[in-house]
């Protein structure tokens, strides 16, 4: 169970992992995102009240225009009454006229049949005398006189009548040119109202439609920083049953080393993951033990490089891709440090290009590094990807000093009764030997 509990724990962060979402860069991008909302907000609101003073305006104007085709209809039926008036003179004109042709015509006709001529000369030859003649002359005189009038009336009546019936047609033509013009104008007044009206209620629409967008960033957000609290409370939680169960495992290790003074110190890991204080290496060969593993000879740079492993447990690094916390950086990191060279790649192609040999788990030494690698992609910085560094081989038992388990902590630590273990599908732990 221990070991199992273990091996879920060693996952680098260098892979390829799900991590949990920066909730406090969340926080900070919803108040980026309200900050916008607020923007659009303002500008549609600053359309609106643009929209708003156009449609007062063309109101006002629709007003204006109404205000005068009611002047125009009242100005129409006045007219209308003064064109009835005029008819009905020019209709008694026109009486008149007729009346005056019917008496020329009378007139004429009275002067046939009494037989008197219109010609003068003649009238004067047919005298009697002279005083026949001159009252001949008077007679013709005085008729062509009366027809003369009578012509004139005609001629000034049919003038009168045709002067008030252009007068009449003229303000019709007036009246219906400005009504024309006037209901082509509200014409247009309303389609400009309708089009504006449109408008606005579309740009109320749309800051309704922001609004809205807004009310959800401002509750994502609440729901962000909540949950950030939460993770943050959890996060002290768990750091302080860390460091209470850490100094519960010094006060045991302590004890039991009193108790046995020939215990070999090294950094126990618990199931909850703490450990103890860094131990120094144990001894690389076998001691009287027929199954022990890792017989062969151990360089003096192998054993320099356990023991500057041994010195970092308890420190803890920074992690991310590059960090010295990241475990196979801490590892590259131990082996340089010792002169063995350990140059940066791939989960397979670090090793083998750094001269690396694989060998078996039965006969791992110290200096040796074992990978987690994926068996189907060997190369690639998949979950499950783990280093450590083997520091101590006693009979069957193997040391090793990890960084970075749990994954994220950066935190260097070392196991007594470690075997390998991957628990990601797929997974195989290969056991690397450098040269030198």
């Amino acid at each position: 169970m221990k070991k199992s509990l273990l091996s879920a724990l060693m996952v680098c962060s260098v892979t390829l992992t799900t991590v949990a979402l920066p909730l406090a860069a969340v926080a900070d991008d919803y108040d980026t995102k309200i900050e916008q909302q607020d923007n659009i907000i303002n500008d549609l609101k600053t359309k609106e009240s643009q929209a708003a003073a156009k449609l007062a305006e063309i109101e006002s104007d629709m007003l204006e225009t109404a205000t005068k085709i009611d002047e125009l209809t009242a100005k129409k039926k006045t007219l209308k009454n003064e064109i009835t008036k005029l008819y009905n003179e020019i209709s008694d004109l026109n009486v008149r006229i007729q009346k005056r042709e019917v008496q020329m015509r009378n007139q004429a006709r009275d002067v046939q049949v009494s037989g008197t001529s219109t010609s003068y000369f003649d009238v004067i030859l047919n005298s009697e005398s002279i005083g026949d003649a001159i009252s001949r002359v008077q007679g013709i005189t005085t008729l062509v006189n009366a027809n003369n009038d009578l012509l004139e009336q005609q001629t000034n009546d049919k003038e009168d009548v045709e002067k008030k019936s252009k007068k009449v047609e003229t303000q019709i033509s007036v009246l219906e040119t400005s009504t024309k013009e006037l209901n082509a104008k509200q014409a247009s007044l309303d389609t400009l109202k309708l089009e504006q009206e449109i408008a606005k209620n579309e740009l109320e629409a749309q800051r309704t439609t922001e609004e809205n967008k807004k009310s959800e960033y401002v509750e994502q957000k609440a729901a962000a920083q909540k949950k950030l609290e939460q993770e943050q409370a959890r996060i002290a939680k768990e750091q302080e049953a860390q460091r209470k169960a850490e100094a519960e495992a010094a006060v045991k290790l302590a004890e039991a080393q009193a108790a046995n003074p020939g215990l070999v110190k090294t950094n126990v890991v618990e199931s909850n993951g703490t450990t103890t204080a860094p131990s120094t290496p144990v001894s690389e060969t076998p001691t009287g033990n027929t199954n022990s593993i890792g017989s062969g000879k151990v360089s003096e740079a192998k054993k320099k490089a356990a023991q500057i492993a041994l010195s970092s447990v308890g420190q803890t690094n920074p992690t991310g891709w590059g960090q010295s916390g990241e475990c196979i950086v801490a590892v590259q990191n131990w082996l340089n440090a010792a002169g063995i060279r350990f140059t940066p790649g791939g989960p397979h192609s670090g090793y083998t290009q750094s001269g690396a040999v694989q060998v078996s788990w039965s006969d791992v030494q110290v200096g040796d590094v074992v990978q987690y690698e994926n068996a189907l992609s060997p190369d690639s910085w998949l979950d499950g990807v783990h280093t450590v560094l083997v520091v101590g081989v006693k009979g069957d038992q193997v040391q090793i000093v990890e960084s970075n388990n749990p994954a994220g902590s950066g935190y260097v630590s070392t196991t007594t009764g470690w075997t390998p273990s991957p628990y990601a599908a797929n997974f195989r732990a290969v056991v690397w030997r450098f040269p030198g």
